[in-house]
C-alpha cells in the first residue's frame, strides 16, 4: 500500500487542493487510492454513477462523449495536477463521457466521492476548493469555446495547438518549442470540429512548410511567431474590461 505521505504530497501539488491547510489534505487523503492506466484505458465510461473524483497526478486524459449518430466528441483534455469528474460527483449524478487515457500512461489519485463532499459540507475551506475546481471546468470550456469560434479548420487546429502549447509545451534553447501531447490525426479532428481528411491537409502543409514536426511523443513547432499569432485574437478577449 502506498504510503499517505506521497498520496498527500500529490494532493497538495494539484489543483483542486492548493494551497489547502495540510490537516485538511491530510482527512482527504484517507479516502485516496493511486491507480496507473495504460494508453486507451477507460478511467470511467459516460453514464456510471460518479463514484470518485479523479486528480491526474501523470499523463493525460481526453474526455469523449458519445454521440447517437457519427463519431464521439472529444470535449476536454485534462493533465497533471487537473481533475476529473467533479462536476458529475458534486451533483452525486453520473459522468458525462468516458475519460480515456491518451498518454503512454497516467496516474490517477482518486478520492471517494461521497466522503469528499461529507468533509466538504463540514470543512468550508474544502467546499470552497471544490467551487474553484468549478471554475476551471468552466474555464476550459470558454477556451474550447475560443477555439471552435476561431474561423474556417486552418484556424481552430491553429488555435487549439496554441493552446495545448499554453497549457503543457516546452521550449529549446534553439526557439523551437515542443507540445507533449500524442494526438492522432482524428483526436485533432474531433477537437476541432472537422474532417479527418481536412486536418490531415492541414498537418501535411505545415509540416511541408517546416511549421511544425509530428512525432510518436506529440508535435514541435518550428516557428513560434507563427503559432503564437494564433493566440492573439483570444488574448485581447481576455483582456477587455468587463462590460
Amino acid at each position: 500500500m502506498e504510503s499517505p505521505i506521497t498520496l498527500e504530497r500529490t494532493l497538495r501539488a494539484s489543483n483542486l487542493l492548493a494551497g489547502v491547510a495540510p490537516e485538511l489534505v491530510h482527512e482527504v487523503a484517507r479516502s485516496a487510492a493511486r491507480r496507473r492506466y495504460a494508453r486507451g484505458e477507460r478511467i470511467f465510461r459516460a453514464g456510471e454513477a460518479a463514484t470518485f473524483v479523479g486528480v491526474v497526478a501523470r499523463g493525460l486524459v481526453k474526455l469523449v462523449r458519445p454521440v447517437p449518430e457519427g463519431t464521439a466528441c472529444i470535449v476536454a483534455l485534462w493533465g497533471p495536477r487537473q481533475t476529473i469528474g467533479n462536476l458529475a460527483a458534486i451533483e452525486r449524478g453520473s459522468y458525462p463521457g468516458d475519460a480515456i487515457v491518451v498518454s503512454d500512461e497516467a496516474e490517477i489519485v482518486t478520492l471517494d466521492a461521497e466522503a469528499l463532499l461529507a468533509a466538504a459540507e463540514r470543512r468550508p475551506a474544502l467546499a470552497w476548493a471544490l467551487a474553484r475546481s468549478l471554475v476551471e471546468h468552466g474555464q476550459a470550456l470558454h477556451e474550447k469555446i475560443g477555439i471552435m469560434s476561431a474561423g474556417p479548420v486552418e484556424r481552430r487546429l491553429k488555435a487549439l495547438l496554441a493552446h495545448l502549447l499554453e497549457r503543457f509545451g516546452d521550449e529549446y534553447d534553439d526557439g523551437t518549442q515542443r507540445i507533449p501531447v500524442a494526438l492522432s490525426r482524428g483526436e485533432l479532428a474531433s477537437l476541432v470540429g472537422a474532417t479527418v481528411e481536412t486536418t490531415i491537409r492541414a498537418m501535411s502543409r505545415w509540416q511541408k512548410q517546416r511549421l511544425l514536426e509530428t512525432s510518436g511523443d506529440g508535435f514541435r513547432v518550428l516557428d513560434a511567431a507563427w503559432l503564437s499569432a494564433a493566440r492573439a485574437p483570444q488574448a485581447q478577449e481576455a483582456s477587455r474590461p468587463a462590460a
